[in-house]
């Protein structure tokens, strides 16, 4: 990396193309004093970061201190150049309580995260999108500055720096102590607030900085924001799944037999056959839909611990020592879920008593006996809409339907409060790097710069999970349910063993309106005590580590030209990624394989997927990767306004990964005073990790047609690496007061890492004549074993290297700075307006077409610019995303107003023709005032408007006050879980916020 003089305000490259608040950062100090010799991201030459030719966003700790302090997530929003970036609402994309960033929208695993330039160990909690950091673990209290380069740069950093980079840069100005505290009032939640204290000494020989920080979110549900929970609109989206709860049953041989009592009446939604809203009235016929976000929450309960230390000294003239090294834990204690989950496996054949054939790994269903208490009163009251031939067929028992019937859903769960199941998340995090550097002064090496560093990286998450044991759910069936049951020597119903009654007749009331339920039958309610023991509890922990070695020497060759002596940097670095599942028994596939598995059972099953109703056993792994490199740089001042910079990197993997070299060539060319233009072009490389190449699988859980099913995500070691070529091309105005500059991006993508989109894989099977392709039927488990999309209780997904990805857009920014406010004296003011824009031009992506049978397209190609798909392969792409500012500056406060804007965006899928689209595309949404569906089109447009205020007090104290979402507008509804956007809007609606800072 290189180091070079930075202005805190004065140049206007530096902050070129800045998101809202690097544009703040040129006008807010301009009188600032010169911070020498900083690192400046992109390159290994020392040089100035005026003569820079990349596209590098720059904002400072102060910068961002005038906005309100935006925490990690707020702040990646602002960034109109990433797309797609977790951060809020996390429930169902595996990562709550995790931030990433995701420039250009093309995955967070490919843009490299870095501290203080150097790596970051991958997020645990990104192992879904392949990879990626966790934004979470930075100890923002010790960061000074953050950096981003957006353009390709595998040349220099190496494998993952595809889409870019982010350097988070520590502070190295602080002198005594500081403290931060801030809270923001969240109507409806306990609110987020924060508090952090930092120290920092200077000394003749270096300096220290040690910070410490604690971060709360209040949890905010899901019912507290009326556009996040809304009745039935869509049967794919709006959090409803055709599991119903109250559900269906059947005769013991499985056929259809009739819908329970009580949907509507306790929170459900019934629909007729064609899917139109409805009431009890329509007759058994009608669809039940379960609304399982009612249990869910917007915002998770979060903690956010954090230790930062740092120790910068001068060993002798020409020999520095840098170490630091950090701890973060983030813990989500109550992750809300629904209080049981839809049922994929079944017990065996010779543990029901249903009549059914039985299917996958010997599995049939779920057999409520004749003399089941709850079917007994069932039965008996026979209250409409069950007819008496539906009642009389009750007489031999009943079955559960394999796919519209859920065990425990709108009851809620047995034994908490609050109705929901609890899932608990805790992520723990330590790093330490320290180095050398210094300067040759003797010899053949006199002059060379040198810089050497080691690393190591930890973070380990401990996920506790619960989720319902088939056999245990059969035996109650059976009367034999209880912590103190002997299923084997037991008398049914007797003593400690007791019935489970599935039937709406043992609801009390509904957990998710409160109401009472008319068909209770007091008599029939199921024993909480047994209700608990259904449930099992399994731990996950997964451990990612790495280390990293560097080692840097650089300097000036005697070579001139016309703009000076040609510089150099060269070096070789070593990385060692090691990643680790261990799973508890219950969760662990070799030590619980099948579903009878279980309290003593030894369980035989050809297709081990462990002892659950919904979440699969998986196999511990512990697999590493080692990658050895090799670059070099050269910087070119061809004239005294033209210079070029090119770089070449080689890194070896080892094994059939291979290896590769990225070159790249960047160049700056200052025409004039005010006029320059700028130019890169290379090649990126990523290379598959482990845990995509290892051989194995995970079992999940995927949203299709409407309803969670089983996942089996399938390991591919046959994965070739994924390559880019990247072109930026950019010109830069400074007219004094007015600076603006312009950026054209291209990403290029050759055998794209991809995993298979399950919606995507679901829908072909719904194409005529899929079924005879017995490649495709064979990705499938179904009901019955007879194929079709209704049938579907397992989905296997694979790790593929996709098709060619081509990208492109512009970056746009423009800032004024004014000798007043706007041509008035204003206090001694000073006004600067802004804005900044990221437009993108095109995301087109080839076909994909299945991997065993290459004639089967999966997903045709697509633009999808302007696109989203929230529930799926998780994107959202809108064409146009800016902000704009209007910044009053005096003495001893700050004023700023800023607005947020990203345009809307449509569903990529089919478009809804009305009536006949509604359950087969998600664009449908019904109409409630005309009767009948309607495309969804186009999302509205998002507009935020921030107001900030920032004073400088006596005594060393600065105030802050803001009001984020000044309207209190709620985001534009789009087809997810939560109804909205989760990357573009703001689920939480007025935020006021207050913060102080004292130095003392």
């Amino acid at each position: 990396m290189s180091k070079s003089r930075y202005f805190c305000g004065g140049s206007a490259v530096a902050v070129a193309l800045a998101f809202a608040g690097s544009a703040f950062a040129a006008e807010t100090n301009a009188s600032a004093t010169t911070v020498e010799e900083v690192v400046v991201t992109g390159s290994f030459i020392a040089g100035t970061s005026e003569k820079g030719a990349q596209p590098v966003d720059v904002v400072g700790a102060a910068e961002l201190a005038k906005q309100g302090s935006p925490s990690i997530v707020q702040f990646v929003k602002t960034v109109t150049s990433a797309q797609s970036s977790l951060g809020e609402s996390n429930r169902y994309n595996g990562g709550a309580g995790s931030a990433s960033i995701n420039l250009r929208g093309l995955g967070s695993s490919r843009t490299l995260v870095l501290m203080n330039g150097h790596r970051l160990a991958n997020s645990t909690a990104a192992a879904f999108q392949g990879g990626g950091a966790d934004l979470n673990v930075i100890p923002t209290a010790a960061i000074g500055r953050i950096e981003i380069l957006k353009d390709g740069a595998a040349a220099t950093y190496g494998s993952d720096a595809i889409a870019g980079v982010v350097n988070f840069i520590t502070r190295k100005d602080l002198e005594g102590f500081e403290f931060n505290g801030n809270y923001g009032y969240i109507k409806d939640s306990s609110g987020d607030w924060d508090a952090s204290l930092a120290y920092g000494h200077q000394f003749d020989a270096g300096n220290v900085l040690f910070t410490a920080g604690y971060r709360e979110r209040g949890r905010l549900a899901v019912d507290d924001r009326d556009f996040a929970r809304v009745p039935f609109e869509s049967v794919f989206y709006g959090g409803w799944s055709g599991s119903a709860s109250p559900g269906v049953y059947g005769t013991p041989s499985g056929a259809t037999l009739f819908r329970d009592n009580g949907c509507n009446e306790l929170g459900s939604q019934l629909l007729t056959a064609t899917l139109k809203p409805t009431t009890t009235a329509a007759g058994n016929a009608a669809l039940c839909r379960y609304q399982f976000t009612h249990f869910n929450d917007l915002v998770n309960e979060e903690h956010h611990y954090q230790l930062y230390g740092e120790v910068n000294f001068q060993l002798s003239d020409n020999i520095d020592f840098h170490a630091e090294g950090f701890w973060n834990r983030s813990d989500v204690p109550d992750q809300r879920i629904s209080p049981a989950n839809l049922t994929t496996q079944f017990p065996t054949a010779n543990t029901s008593g249903s009549t059914a054939a039985p299917g996958y790994n010997n599995q049939t269903r779920y057999f409520v006996p004749a003399n089941n208490p709850g079917l007994i009163a069932l039965r008996t009251a026979c209250a409409a809409p069950l007819s008496a031939a539906q009642c009389a067929a009750m007489a031999g028992g009943v079955t559960t339907s394999q796919a519209s019937w859920r065990l425990i859903g709108v009851e809620g769960h047995p034994t908490n409060s609050d109705g929901a199941d609890h899932q608990d998340i805790q992520r723990t995090s330590w790093r330490i790097s320290a180095g050398l550097k210094g300067k040759f002064t003797e010899g053949m090496l006199s002059g060379i710069n040198w810089d050497t560093n080691l690393l190591f990286m930890e973070v380990q998450s401990n996920v506790v999970t619960n989720d319902l044991l088939v056999n245990r759910i059969q035996r109650a069936f059976n009367g034999l349910g209880g912590p103190n049951c002997d299923w084997r020597t037991g008398t049914p119903g007797q003593g400690n063993c007791k019935w489970l009654n599935p039937f709406s007749n043992g609801i009390a009331t509904s957990a998710i309106t409160g109401a009472s339920n008319p068909f209770y039958n007091s008599a029939v309610a199921n024993d909480k005590a047994m209700l608990a023991w259904l449930y099992g509890s399994y731990t996950q922990i997964s451990t990612n580590q790495i280390i990293v070695a560097d080692a840097v020497v650089s300097g000036e060759t005697p070579i001139a030209l016309p703009g000076g002596n040609i510089a150099w940097a060269a070096g070789a670095q070593y990385r060692y990624e090691r990643n680790v599942d261990d799973w508890s028994d219950l969760g662990d596939v070799g030590a619980t394989p099948c579903v009878d598995s279980i309290d003593g059972q030894q369980g035989q099953c050809p297709n081990p997927v462990g002892p659950f109703i919904f979440f699969g056993a998986q196999k511990d792994y512990d697999v590493d990767g080692r990658v050895g490199a090799a670059f070099a740089e050269f910087k070119l001042p061809v004239l005294d306004n033209l210079e070029v910079n090119v770089a070449v990197r080689h890194e070896d993997f080892g094994g059939q990964v291979g290896s590769t070299t990225n070159p790249k060539i960047s160049a700056k060319w200052q025409a004039t005073d005010w006029l320059a233009f700028r130019a890169t072009a290379g090649s990126t490389f990523r290379a598959p990790p482990p845990t995509m190449v290892a051989p194995g699988s995970t079992k999940g859980v995927r949203q299709l047609g409407g309803t969670y099913r089983g996942a089996l995500i399938v390991n591919n070691p046959d994965l070739q690496p994924e390559t880019a070529d990247t072109l930026n091309l950019g010109v830069i105005l400074d007219l004094g007061n007015f600076s603006a500059s312009l950026d054209y991006y291209k990403f290029d993508f050759q055998d794209e890492l991809i995993q298979e989109d399950p919606s995507q894989l679901f829908a072909t099977l719904g194409q005529a004549g899929a079924c005879a392709k017995p490649a495709l039927a064979a990705r499938f488990v179904f009901a019955n074993g007879v194929c079709s999309q209704a049938n579907v209780l397992q989905e296997t997904i694979r790790w593929v290297n996709g098709p060619q990805t081509k990208t492109s857009g512009f970056d746009v920014r423009a800032q004024y700075d004014f000798d007043n406010v706007f041509g008035m004296d204003l206090w001694g003011a000073r006004a600067t307006v802004g804005a900044e824009a990221s437009i993108l031009k095109e995301y087109k992506r080839g076909a994909v077409t299945l991997l065993e049978d290459s004639s089967i397209t999966i997903a045709p190609a697509v633009d999808r610019a302007g696109l989203h798909d929230l529930t799926g392969e998780f994107f959202s792409y809108p064409k146009l995303r800016a902000n704009a500012f209007i910044n009053l500056r005096a003495d001893n406060w700050n004023l700023r107003y800023q607005l947020l804007y990203r345009e809307g965006t449509t569903l990529a899928g089919p478009v809804c023709a009305g009536d006949a689209s509604a359950g087969l595309t998600a664009d449908c949404r019904y109409n409630y005032g005309t009767g009948t569906y309607q495309s969804v089109g186009k999302l509205d447009d998002y507009f935020q408007h921030d107001l900030t205020l920032t004073v400088d007090l006596p005594w060393d104290t600065t105030v802050t006050g803001s009001i984020q979402n000044v309207l209190d507008t709620d985001p534009p509804f789009a087809q997810s879980y939560y109804n909205y956007d989760l990357t573009n809007g703001n689920p939480l609606g007025r935020v006021i916020k207050l913060g102080v800072k004292k130095r003392f």
